[in-house]
Order: C-alpha cells, then sequence, then structure tokens
C-alpha cells in the first residue's frame, strides 16, 4: 500500500469478522496519526530534533491530509513535540479511522457491508477483496523479524505501530513469539536501523505509548466521576 496508515488498518482488520481486532481497538487512534507523522518523516518533510517536529520541506506531499498536517507543523508558534502532535491529531482527527476504512473502500481493496446488531443497530463492516494484499504485508513484516530479510525504514516504522497497536501475536505463531517480540521491541525501540529512521521510530513509540496511558487515565477518571 501507498501509505503506513492503509497498511497498519489492514494488519488491525479481521477479515473473518470485518471488524478491528480487539488487542489494536483501543491503540489505533493514535496509531495511525503516528504512521501519518511516520510517513511525513519518511517522505523527508519533517525531522525530529530534540524530540521536536521540525519542518525541512514545505512543498506538498500530494496528499491534502498529509499537506495539512505538516502545514499544521509549520505554522505552529513554536516547536512542539511529538508526543504533542500525536495527541493533538488523535484528538482532532478522531474520525481518521473511519477515513482510512473508507479510502481502502475506494481503492477496491476492501468492500464495505452493512449488518445488524441485535436485529436494530446498523454496523459497518470491512472485508477484503484480495487477501493477498494483507498476506503481503504480513509476509514482509514476518521476514524482517524471523529471517532478517527487508528490513528497511518503512517496515521498521511498520513494526512500531504493529507493537503500539498489540498486533504481534496476530502476525506470529506462539512458537514464534518468543524470537519474535524481543526484536520487535529492539526495532521499535530504534535500535536496528539507521539513526534517522530510529530517532523518528523511537519518538514516535514513546508518544504512542505516553498518549495511550493519558487516554486510559482520562478514561478512568471520566469513568470514576460519571459513578460518584
Amino acid at each position: 500500500m501507498q501509505y503506513l496508515a492503509q497498511d497498519l488498518m489492514l494488519l488491525a482488520l479481521n477479515n473473518q469478522t470485518g471488524k478491528i481486532r480487539f488487542s489494536a481497538s483501543s491503540a489505533l487512534s493514535y496509531s495511525l496519526m503516528g504512521a501519518v507523522l511516520l510517513d511525513l518523516v519518511l517522505q523527508g518533510k519533517l525531522i525530529i530534533d530534540h524530540n521536536s517536529l521540525i519542518v525541512v520541506d514545505a512543498n506538498t506531499t500530494g496528499d491534502d491530509f498529509f499537506d495539512q498536517c505538516l502545514n499544521e507543523v509549520l505554522t505552529a508558534q513554536r516547536p512542539r513535540m511529538v508526543n504533542f502532535w500525536v495527541k493533538h491529531w488523535g484528538s482532532k482527527y478522531s474520525g481518521f479511522q473511519k477515513v482510512v476504512l473508507q479510502n481502502l473502500v475506494e481503492l477496491g481493496v476492501l468492500t464495505q457491508q452493512e449488518q445488524r446488531v441485535l436485529w436494530i443497530f446498523r454496523v459497518q463492516r470491512y472485508f477484503l477483496t484480495d487477501a493477498s494484499i494483507q498476506r503481503a504485508i504480513i509476509d514482509r513484516v514476518r521476514a524482517a523479524v524471523l529471517e532478517n530479510i527487508g528490513l528497511h525504514s518503512r517496515t521498521a516504522a511498520l513494526m512500531s505501530l504493529i507493537q503500539a497497536c498489540q498486533l504481534t501475536d496476530s502476525l506470529f505463531t506462539p512458537e514464534e513469539r518468543r524470537k519474535a517480540r524481543p526484536r520487535i521491541q529492539a526495532i521499535a525501540n530504534g535500535e536496528l536501523v539507521g539513526k534517522a529512521v530510529s530517532d523518528t521510530v523511537a519518538g514516535v513509540q514513546a508518544a504512542l505509548s505516553a498518549s495511550m496511558t493519558a487516554a486510559i487515565v482520562a478514561s478512568t477518571a471520566s469513568s470514576s466521576s460519571s459513578n460518584s
């Protein structure tokens, strides 16, 4: 696929049920925005300097949404940390998950089906039109982790998102996980790729972790308040 957000969505989607895997559901919104940030870095539009995002190329990306995010960083009153942008975009563009799904439908990668829950509530389910597209992404990740083949910048970035969304168990068998988990952790920590990419991967990974923690704390506080 063209974008990391598309790759991540296809890995998070359970093609048997047409729903997002439960393990990924709580982290996916922030992780998709982390994917946008990583894509902008991989395109040479942004760099991370002392954990702050800096625009180094303000020319159009060819994608309206990417350009909008890039412009926000460019016009910010002061440099902001990676953590700020992941949380900010995750809240501001809370509907981005549906946008990515609809984009994949328009590309013919997914088909959308309306189903009913309890015969009353209408819900949307998404199914692959060609399972080989998802399989190709899985095979690329597995080769990099298990066989040390093809660990490129894009794959390393995707692995940091896979870890954030707790998708490791859906990509590797129980026997493979003992080997896979520490290697994915090392990649997510930025230990196995070039410095420019490793700084970005590690920065986004930390931002995603902080964003998820903040969201859980806020949710818990809101729940406690409503029950008091």
